[in-house]
């Protein structure tokens, strides 16, 4: 035996000089760091924004107290029913409005008397009920409610840092939100993963300002390292994507080789032995899959020629048996009719004579339709002359079918079932209709004789499956089984019968199949 250099040698060098693992390592690290300190930077913007809205809100809350105790004596002085009044409040509480570091919106309310600044009618249920009070007024008290849109800090830091604010109950419903992504009223619920967030108490009322961001939507923090990191990986894969397909090509070319002879081979298209370029063991899996080729097309041939031969030989079988009985039958008529009219049986004897030519015809097996309606047409002619003209035969074709090919033999079986099996006392009329489909000639053969019975029906189907050299009973047995060897399991034979009213056989003969 040759000394090969062991494959696995080969490929240990390969895998060793590999850069995946490499390349793996870096981006694990790179990735972690770049996560690690992008997380921490934003935690730090997150806590420091998050405290100075605080500050930003506790002073506007403090702004408005105190606005509302200095004016508090002023207000009691004035009569809201009153034009005048109702002009001096509204500049003061705009006055108010426009002091505070915040697009703020009021609401006061009283006795038939509504006065606020929202002039565009904006929903004051997507803003925040920032505080509310009881002013007493000369005519009565009227309820001042002040809402929050929004402020510039939280504008500012949902502009520039993509960060969000949402102020909630003690129960967690939420209050105001700045992000579409939440809805006034519904409960709020921290994803787990992927947002960071952090909140502070605002008042006695427990509410709480969560300032939050997506960290799927943001990686501005920290661009320059993430850019320096992916030209490096980019660099390394490409280093290790070079290195690894060259190595890949060199040392699996002979694997790749032997995977393409393999499927030569079952499609049998392998050709001459050819050696593989590298020295190593693969080169004996190359010897064993010729050796295994030649081996299985030397039997594939001599399996071949086996199966022709029989099916010659069983073609030929079936067609002889088709013909003893009814030669028998037909010399006696000729015998009877040589003494009583010797004109027609010199008509019967050039019949017969046409009949077994074809019959015996052994250059092809295959026919045109044509000549076999012509040899059953003869085959009748010969029947009536037996059984003084009692079977009306009716052929429905088109000329195109008539010019398929079929198997020689293929239907007169199904002619001669007719007349035996459906023949009376009375006439009995054949039917041939034949016709085209998905290249398939359908036969139907239709008789109005005696028929058969469900017992009797279910005898001959199941006799169909028989062995042809097993059964007693020629005629659709042999029919079926010659279908079956020329034409496989394409052919169908389906037969329908009814006690006195007839029989009615189907048949499928495929046209682009036989031998």
């Amino acid at each position: 035996m040759t000394a090969y250099k062991p494959y696995r040698h080969q490929l240990r060098r390969s895998l060793f000089a590999s850069t995946i693992f490499p390349v793996f390592l870096v981006i694990i690290i790179g990735l972690v760091s770049f996560y690690a300190i992008y997380i921490w930077i934003e935690h730090r913007t997150i806590h420091q924004h998050v405290d100075e809205s605080q500050s930003s809100l506790h002073h506007t809350e403090k702004q408005i107290q105190t606005f509302i105790t200095q004016h508090n004596n002023s207000f009691q002085e004035l009569d809201l029913t009153n034009h005048h009044d109702v002009t001096a409040t509204k500049r003061e509480l705009l006055k108010l409005i426009h002091q505070q570091p915040a697009t703020l919106y009021y609401e006061l309310s009283g006795p038939n008397q509504f006065i606020t600044n929202n002039y565009e009618h904006l929903n004051t249920k997507n803003m925040y009920l920032f505080s509310t009070h009881q002013l007493k007024f000369k005519n009565s008290t009227y309820m001042l409610k002040i809402y929050m849109a929004n402020t510039p800090r939280l504008s500012e830091i949902k502009k520039d840092n993509r960060q969000f604010a949402l102020i909630v109950d003690q129960y967690d419903n939420i209050l105001y939100a700045n992000d579409d992504r939440f809805t006034i009223g519904e409960k709020y619920r921290p994803q787990q993963f992927g947002f960071m967030n952090e909140s502070v108490k605002l008042n006695h009322a427990d509410h709480r300002l969560i300032i939050y961001k997506d960290i799927h939507e943001n990686i501005e923090d920290g661009i320059t390292l993430l850019i320096v990191m992916a030209v490096v990986l980019v660099l390394l894969v490409i280093f290790g994507f070079i290195s690894a397909d060259n190595m890949a090509k060199r040392q699996t070319k002979d694997i790749e080789t032997i995977i393409q002879k393999i499927y030569y081979a079952k499609n049998r298209h392998l050709g001459t032995y050819t050696p593989l370029k590298n020295n190593s063991e693969l080169e004996e899996i190359n010897n064993y899959i010729y050796d295994l080729f030649e081996s299985n097309e030397q039997l594939i041939h001599s399996i071949e020629h086996t199966e022709r031969r029989l099916r010659d030989i069983q073609l030929k079988e079936i067609e002889r048996q088709f013909q003893p009985h009814f030669l028998f039958n037909t010399m006696q008529t000729i015998q009877y009719l040589i003494t009583l009219s010797p004109k027609l049986a010199q008509t019967v004897v050039q019949q017969l004579s046409q009949m077994l030519r074809y019959s015996l015809r052994t250059n092809s097996h295959t026919v045109e339709l044509n000549e076999e309606l012509n040899y059953i047409e003869q085959y009748v002619a010969i029947q009536n002359i037996r059984f003084d003209d009692m079977i009306k035969l009716h052929i429905e074709s088109s000329e195109e079918a008539r010019h398929q090919t079929i198997g020689k033999m293929m239907l007169q079986p199904l002619i001669e079932n007719a007349i035996k099996h459906g023949r009376d006392t009375e006439s009995l009329d054949i039917t041939i209709r034949l016709t085209l489909a998905r290249q398939n000639l359908h036969v139907l053969v239709c008789d109005n004789g005696i028929g058969m019975s469900s017992s009797r029906l279910q005898y001959v189907r199941q006799s169909l499956n028989n062995d042809v050299f097993d059964t007693k009973h020629l005629g659709l047995n042999h029919l079926h089984n010659k279908a079956m060897i020329q034409y496989g399991s394409h052919a169908r034979l389906h037969i329908f019968s009814k006690r006195n009213q007839g029989t009615l056989i189907c048949y499928k003969i495929p046209l682009s199949g036989g031998m």
